[in-house]
């Protein structure tokens, strides 16, 4: 074949900077291959005393060599930093099929390929042609492959009279217009150098995420103890803080953003140990005390907390979501799966699992949300007591999904300054507390479940969940 055929595009179609930087990488690979086939084929004439074998200059030619189905894997692995689609990737899949080699190598014209759309579509798993198109620009706009039309551009081989007349394979062609693969022997280095540091990453990311986890989870114990003990210190201050840092891992995306986290929650851990040592070591320090003087102790160490007494009216939020008597075909206990479904967020706070998939892991993480959302160990017996545990559990669950540390809480500011949480359009639960102690009371007045709230979260999340945009295949 000819070693410079052309590549600007038929039609309409201009050269853009990624085409002509695809381009100039290949003309550099091949010069380096050259350079290195030469250098080898020296080396191998003067060892052997001048008298270099064939087999020896077969080998040399070969410099450069790729597997071409390894490099697609490694494509696959790091195409979200190539800007390509993963129904792209299949695209240059099957035209990496029609090259009959499966190592692909720079010295020589014979990486071009020139299916037909239709044969190429059949490959592609019946990809309608519009997108095929599509996915080719996107590959060609890549710097994966290089488009080299023909006058007419259609895709076609020339091939020798002598190779037409034997129909011997794919022999004897000397010009070929359709698509080069060059470009991914040429970019094979980069593409793998790519790979060990997109690997590097993850690892530290894994890294980052067990040990937010960790932290997470020491954070969770230690202010739910300061909290349940009543010592004094800023713990609810601490305890809304630890909340703001609740993030889901699965919204962080950048290491940088790991790292962040992960820095604040040492920080937060750092303020945690330095208040748990002053308290206890000034408890330790005073040993004898009275029984009026603990209990007052008890009582008014954290003046700052929230009282769980308020009753859930509207200054709790509570009218947000009615609860009904339940009717007779309502009895029935509330699967998990619903009431996960209702109330995702509770699934972040399980830390050391980090997933439900039981009752007894979803009471465990309840138990830990508790004492975050500023319920007293009192209102959380009664609420057992009342309502059951599952119940009890499903309404802590409840109550963070519609409480101003949801995820979907909403901050906003009406005409008079004022500002306002809502959650689902809902005015959002301020006082966790009294809203748990208003359902005890009611379930202690009468039988009732948490059908009728679950059923109606799952609805709102329903309605204020954002439309998908449609994507065209």
């Amino acid at each position: 074949m000819q070693s410079e055929a052309t590549t600007s595009a038929f039609g309409r179609r201009a050269v853009t900077r990624a085409q002509i930087e695809a381009q100039l990488a290949v003309r550099r690979a091949r010069e380096r291959a050259t350079d290195g086939s030469a250098r080898e084929s020296d080396a191998a004439s003067w060892r052997a005393g001048g008298e270099a074998t064939a087999g020896q200059g077969a080998a040399a030619a070969g410099v450069g060599a790729v597997h071409k189905w390894a490099l697609l894997r490694t494509l696959s692995e790091i195409r979200d930093g190539l800007g390509v689609s993963d129904r792209a990737l299949g695209v240059l899949s099957a035209l990496a099929s029609f090259h009959p080699e499966t190592a692909l190598t720079l010295d020589g014209d014979d990486l071009i390929v020139f299916p037909s759309n239709k044969a190429l579509s059949l490959r592609a798993n019946g990809m309608s042609e519009p997108t095929l198109r599509r996915h080719l620009a996107a590959l060609v706009e890549a710097g994966l492959i290089i488009r080299r039309d023909s006058p007419n551009g259609k895709r076609y081989a020339r091939r020798a009279p002598d190779a037409q007349r034997s129909g011997v394979g794919d022999g004897g062609v000397v010009q070929a217009f359709g698509f080069d693969l060059a470009p991914l022997a040429a970019r094979a280095q980069e593409f793998e150098t790519r790979l060990d540091a997109l690997r590097a990453e993850q690892r530290r990311a894994q890294l980052l995420k067990e040990r937010i986890n960790l932290l997470r989870r020491d954070l969770t114990k230690r202010i739910a103890f300061a909290l349940d003990e009543g010592l004094a210190g800023p713990w609810e201050s601490l305890r809304k803080t630890f909340l703001n840092l609740c993030t889901p891992l699965r919204r962080l995306r950048e290491l940088a953003d790991f790292s962040t986290l992960a820095a604040e929650l040492e920080a937060l851990q750092a303020q945690v140990t330095r208040s748990l040592e002053a308290e206890l070591g000034r408890e330790n320090q005073n040993p004898i005390a009275d029984d009026a003087q603990t209990e007052r102790h008890i009582h008014e160490s954290n003046p700052e907390q929230i009282p769980d007494s308020e009753p859930a009216s509207n200054e709790a939020g509570g009218e947000s979501e009615p609860l009904a008597a339940p009717t007779a075909s309502a009895i029935k206990e509330l699967p998990l799966a619903i009431v996960l479904e209702a109330c995702p967020d509770i699934a972040d706070y399980a830390f050391e699992t980090g997933k439900i998939e039981s009752w007894r892991a979803f009471l465990d993480v309840a138990a830990n949300v508790r004492p975050m959302l500023g319920i007293s160990p009192d209102a959380w017996r009664d609420a057992v007591a009342a309502l059951g545990d599952k119940q009890a559990a499903t309404a802590i669950a409840f109550i963070l999904q519609r409480c101003e540390h949801s995820s979907n809480a909403l901050c906003q500011t009406g005409p008079d300054g004022r500002q306002t949480i809502t959650v689902a359009g809902a005015p959002a639960i301020r006082s966790p507390g009294g809203y748990l102690r208003a359902l005890t009371r009611k379930a202690s007045e009468e039988p009732f479940t948490l059908w009728g709230a679950i059923l109606g979260q799952i609805r709102q999340n329903a309605k204020s969940a954002k439309p998908k945009r449609w994507q065209g295949s």
